[in-house]
């Protein structure tokens, strides 16, 4: 009986140390079959470099588009409208542009335009004749023709009686007479316009530092002389032959209003 205790404690012993020698095999087999999440792969059809490329490429092209220019020369092709621009450096651009456009070359041609581009699907074939093939395009689908800006607004408030630097008018009772009128350039509320007024019995007065303002059709001059102010008031006309009316009020009261003016010199 002695003998059986230590027999059956060798056998323990053996199967504790089987036991441990298993374990690290089972776990490394275990972590084999089970690999972590970071080894599976991520990427996004959305956010693949091609698609990042196939946009920033598009997007480069219409920028490098002039869209303000001056149209050197249009051109009728199979596919598209071809169109030479001259952008605000100098640069020439060639862009095609919808064959509408080249139906008014005499609208667009060497006039300063600015340009409206689409992407649209164009016949990508040798000729006009359809292969079933097509490719994106930014083009040219519209164009506005642009005045010069300054100009345009210098037209726009010219005043009728600055068409000359100095002016005569009278109406019998009153004679006035206007000059500087170049000081304004057209900006309101500006100008350094001089006044002589005279009444029949040749008594005058004379200003200075008449400002000019234009809007709601008409042009007003005015003065300032003490309490009183001194207003000559003109509608804007296309002939520019309507003749001012003077105003003089005292504060908010208006003293006088004379009208039937008409030009006696200029120069």
């Amino acid at each position: 009986m002695k003998k059986v205790v230590p027999s059956i404690s060798l056998i323990f012993c053996c199967l504790s140390l089987i036991s441990c020698s298993n374990t690290p095999t089972n776990t490394t087999t275990e972590i084999a079959n089970n690999p972590t999440p970071q080894s599976q792969p991520t990427t996004s059809p959305i956010t693949t470099p091609t698609t990042f490329e196939s946009t920033n490429e598009s997007t480069k092209n219409i920028t490098q588009q002039p869209k303000i220019g001056t149209v050197k020369e249009l051109v009728n092709g199979d596919l598209l409208c071809y169109l030479t621009l001259v952008d605000e450096q100098g640069k020439e651009h060639q862009v095609g542009a919808s064959f509408d456009i080249c139906a008014e070359e005499g609208k667009y041609l060497n006039k300063k335009v600015r340009a409206t581009y689409t992407i649209e699907s164009i016949n990508d074939c040798e000729s006009a004749e359809p292969c079933g093939k097509t490719r994106q395009e930014s083009i040219i689908t519209k164009m506005e023709l642009v005045e010069n800006q300054k100009s345009s607004n210098s037209q726009n408030n010219k005043s009728p009686s600055t068409k000359n630097n100095n002016q005569t008018i009278s109406n019998g009772e009153w004679t006035i007479t206007t000059s500087n009128h170049n000081s304004w350039t057209g900006v309101n509320n500006t100008g350094n316009l001089s006044y002589k007024g005279c009444d029949s019995k040749g008594q005058c007065l004379e200003l200075t530092g008449g400002k000019i303002s234009c809007r709601d059709g008409k042009c007003v001059t005015g003065w300032t002389n003490g309490d009183y102010i001194y207003i000559l008031e003109q509608p804007i006309t296309e002939d520019g032959n309507d003749f001012p009316t003077l105003i003089v009020r005292k504060g908010t009261e208006e003293i006088l209003k004379a009208t039937g003016f008409k030009l006696i010199s200029t120069n």
